[in-house]
């Protein structure tokens, strides 16, 4: 007795603890649920209050979906758990286990739990999309069916229907397990009570029918997922997925019922053996449509496929093109006459001027070793935009001078210095991109701390960059007796106190929230720290805007502009995507995407705007009504509207989708008879694609002034000839828009290849290269530009020199020039085209010049002055003088406009 009542002691006081731990461990997962929610919450808040409505949105959608999902699941597993029970008591009345309700309680709850999570994350961003789902205008030409109903609300409800199917599978199983365990501790020997063996098999068989129906309702999905095949030639349906397969999905959830109508029949006619081969209809049902299917691609289609297949393949044509909005498309013949003159060259002075002689590699080298100006400062891009420099439209690269902490001496890395001392960055540098200085570097028309702007150039009134794309941890601002590092001069250090918008302020609960968030206990006990003080989180700019809008696409290129009041502002462009989309060629793990938007964030205080740029895209227009707080209802503001780009990244997916899908004919694109590649070159040392690169340039037969243009020249595939080129517009209304210029076919136009290996071959050049390329130097062949001008190609590649040190500075030395069946290798692109084009340019100003041009003309001429003079070329010496002495007699008659 005394036995049994220490036994029954420590029963209950191991139940005891059980609870107590159960208990701690929940309120453990509550609290940390809570801290995620909370510090979630206020993170968003510090970008942007509006914000928060995204956050609540997303919230409250989670939280119904979780538990709506939670009470389905717990009461499908609690019932069918006390369905078990009541028939394994039946068996032992006596089982301890069974005859306590609080373990099949927390069992339910556990599965319940862990799975309505997974329902939550699949199922909630789907059914915003489905609850605000827009139409396309545009059928699938198979169901036909909008294309909203595949972007928008079939994929929620596919998700919604494996959801139920996955939880059903596991409750069947779960069942199955549970009654084998059960069966094995009680010994279930007896067959004697037939009615409790029939309720576990009935229990059983209710699981599977219902498995079964569930998983006939997902046929009409299957159905539609012939719009994604793959088989043979055509992506999207094919003539075997319409004749087979198609016919197949409509067929086999009838043939799926009446097998577990007559499965049931047989199972309570105790024929088991009959009952286990009907089953067996479905699967080998399957193997035979397989084997059909293989024989009618084998046997019909692949014997005249493209007569079979045209219809699909002009399918997958036309909405492949859709997608990638490549259907509109500006095509144009280009005849390459190569007639160009000096007076041509004169009239498209400003294409000329702003012909990319410096690369981006070699620019961003120069920049960390002469703006730098201290080791913890770095650069890690440069981006091409255009800015009016003295009322000239002119490409630019621009760069952001970001804090890199991790290059401070290690002495240097306390926390007061990582923390409170070294906080941003400082300033941008601006070099035209057609520009060099004498030794063979960037010209630097925006540079040093602070920084100073050439006359007519941008001024940098804030150039602190506190957000960037080297921020990635927090710091403390407005700190006591410390003050932040802005910059050095000399042994001095010039300081600053933020007084920006952004940051949290640390009060108690504030530290205490961000020491444990962060695990950074010196924030709690640190003098330096005030209720005024502010710690600024989220400073890399991309994640700032993922914590915002985590459910759009970003360019992970963001390039940072000089507002007209002179701040500095990123600009990161934003995708629509998909890979829903019928009929369409995949690319990665897409088949639809569109540029509609772009995020601004404020380089100085954080500020955060999105802003919809392509109002035509259904996708950006169902996010806009989720979240009808997140866009900025206007436009993109002019002095930021005028510096954008056409995105480069977006650009190299269309240009490659759009090497096989210019062909529109469909026995064309089946037999792949002008299929391109992207343009080759070689570029240091190796062979690799043409990258798209930036020009500002008049588009043949398309725009009467220069603009910004983003182009990509393609060759045949296995040919090196260039066939084409494709340009699209950055700028205004026309941003977007794409050219195709297309060559003649009966005549050789070079490939960007082809002119790499003239330059190989040249006796005159290839010597000059390999003197230098010894004793120390390297010679590095810069990017192969091609530019068209009027109805003619100049092709133009900067050649570097470089010391073979780490520390070793490249330098534009030369400039090779090729153009028709010439091609030279000059100090400086005007003399190239001065020796191409046979002497001095005409002096004869281009209708519309300005006094200021003809001014720039004159500087430029004496330049070419001196440069002729230190080479001893006194021939071009005399013609670059005689049109310097004509400038200046044009320059006096227009007098009065200067005064």
């Amino acid at each position: 007795m005394i036995y049994d009542y220490y036994k029954e002691q420590n029963k209950r006081n191991y139940i005891r603890w059980l609870v107590v731990i159960l208990t701690l461990v929940s309120l453990f997962m509550v609290l940390g649920l809570f801290f995620s929610i909370f510090t979630e919450y206020i993170q968003i808040y510090e970008i942007g209050k509006r914000f928060t409505s995204v956050f609540w949105i997303n919230f409250n959608v989670k939280l119904v979906v979780q538990l709506s999902s939670f009470l389905i699941v717990f009461f499908i597993f609690f019932i069918s758990t006390i369905i078990i029970r009541a028939n394994m008591l039946a068996r032992d009345p006596s089982h301890e286990i069974l005859k306590r309700i609080m373990p099949i309680l927390l069992l339910s709850f556990i599965i319940s739990f862990v799975a309505s999570t997974f329902i939550r994350d699949t199922v909630y961003n789907r059914f915003l999309l489905f609850a605000n789902a827009l139409p396309f205008n545009k059928t699938d030409p198979i169901f036909n069916q909008d294309i909203g109903y595949y972007i928008f609300q079939r994929p929620f409800l596919i998700s919604l229907v494996e959801s139920i199917l996955g939880v059903w599978i596991f409750q069947t199983l779960y069942t199955f397990i549970l009654y084998i365990i059960f069966y094995s501790g009680i010994g279930f020997r007896s067959t004697s009570d037939i009615i409790h063996e029939k309720g576990i098999v009935l229990h059983n068989l209710i699981n599977i029918i219902v498995l079964f129906l569930i998983k006939a309702s997902t046929y009409r999905f299957e159905s539609e997922s012939i719009l994604y095949s793959t088989i043979g030639e055509v992506v999207g349906a094919g003539y075997t997925d319409i004749n087979v397969w198609l016919r197949y999905y409509r067929i086999a959830p009838i043939l799926l019922i009446a097998i577990v109508i007559t499965t049931i029949i047989l199972l309570f006619r105790a024929k088991i053996k009959y009952s286990i081969l009907t089953i067996a209809i479905f699967p080998v049902a399957w193997i035979i449509v397989l084997f059909i299917a293989g024989m009618v691609q084998t046997l019909i289609v692949s014997p005249n496929e493209v007569a079979v297949e045209q219809p699909y393949l002009k399918h997958n044509i036309d909405y492949t093109r859709a997608a990638y909005n490549l259907e509109n498309i500006i095509e144009k013949e280009f005849p390459v006459k190569n007639d160009l003159t000096m007076q041509d060259i004169a009239q498209n002075r400003v294409t000329i001027d702003n012909i990319r002689i410096t690369d981006f590699p070699a620019t961003l080298t120069v920049l960390n070793q002469l703006q730098g100006i201290r080791n913890y400062y770095r650069f890690t891009d440069t981006d091409i935009a255009t800015y009016n420099i003295n009322g000239s439209p002119t490409a630019v690269f621009v760069g952001a001078r970001e804090l890199y902490k991790e290059n401070l001496d290690e002495s240097a890395k306390t926390y007061i210095n990582k923390k409170f001392r070294f906080t941003h960055g400082f300033g941008v540098v601006m070099n035209p991109i057609n520009k060099i200085t004498e030794q063979g570097h960037p010209d630097f028309i925006i540079k040093n701390i602070p920084p100073k702007s050439a006359d007519g150039v941008p001024q940098v009134a804030q150039p602190r960059i506190y957000f960037g794309e080297l921020t990635n941890d927090y710091v403390i601002v407005n700190a006591k007796n410390q003050k932040e590092l802005d910059y050095s001069e000399g042994q001095d250090d010039v300081e600053f106190v933020y007084d920006g918008k952004a940051g949290i302020k640390l009060n108690f609960i504030n530290r205490m929230i961000f020491a444990l968030k962060y695990g950074d206990l010196r924030m709690l006990v640190s003098g330096y720290i005030t209720p005024e003080s502010k710690i600024l989180l989220n400073r890399n700019i991309l994640k700032r805007v993922q914590r915002v809008a985590p459910f759009l696409e970003y360019d992970d290129d963001p390039y940072i502009v000089i507002t007209g009041d002179g701040k500095l502002k990123w600009i990161i462009d934003i995708y629509t995507t998909s890979n829903y989309y019928p009929y369409s060629q995949s690319i990665g793990n897409i088949n639809y995407i569109r540029n509609s938007a772009k995020a601004v964030v404020d380089a100085y205080d954080g500020t955060v705007e999105f802003y919809i740029t392509d109002r035509s895209d259904p996708i950006i227009n169902v996010y806009n009504n989720i979240y009808p707080d997140l866009f900025n209802k206007d436009k993109l503001p002019e002095d930021m509207a005028q510096h954008i780009r056409y995105p480069e990244q977006l650009f190299k997916i269309q240009a490659q989708i759009f090497r096989k899908y210019h062909m529109t004919n469909p026995v064309a694109f089946y037999n792949k008879a002008d299929l391109w590649e992207i343009s080759q070159e070689k570029y240091r040392g190796q062979s690799k694609n043409v990258d798209p690169y930036y020009n500002l340039m008049k588009l043949p037969d398309i725009s009467t002034r220069e603009e910004l243009v983003l182009m990509i020249p393609y060759t045949l595939v296995k040919k090196e000839n260039m066939v084409s080129w494709l340009a699209v517009r950055s700028e205004g209304d026309s941003y977007g828009q794409m050219v195709l210029y297309k060559f003649p076919k009966g005549i050789n136009v070079y490939g960007t290849m082809q002119i790499e290996n003239r330059i190989d071959s040249n006796p005159d050049i290839s010597r000059e290269l390999s003197l230098w390329d010894q004793g120390g130097s390297s010679v590095i062949r810069g990017n192969l530009l091609v530019i068209p001008i009027n109805n003619s190609l100049l092709y133009v590649e900067p050649i570097y020199i470089t010391a073979a040190n780490e520390s070793s500075l490249p330098e534009v030395k030369r400039i090779v020039v090729a153009y028709g069946d010439q091609i030279v290798m000059e100090p400086t692109l005007e003399r190239a085209l001065n020796v191409l084009f046979g002497g001095a340019q005409p002096v004869v100003p281009s209708k519309g010049e300005s006094v200021t041009d003809i001014i720039e003309r004159a500087l430029k001429t004496f330049q070419d002055v001196k440069a002729y003079t230190r080479e001893n070329d006194w021939e071009n010496f005399g013609k670059a003088f005689k049109q310097l002495d004509d400038i200046m007699d044009i320059l006096q008659e227009r007098k009065t406009e200067i005064q």
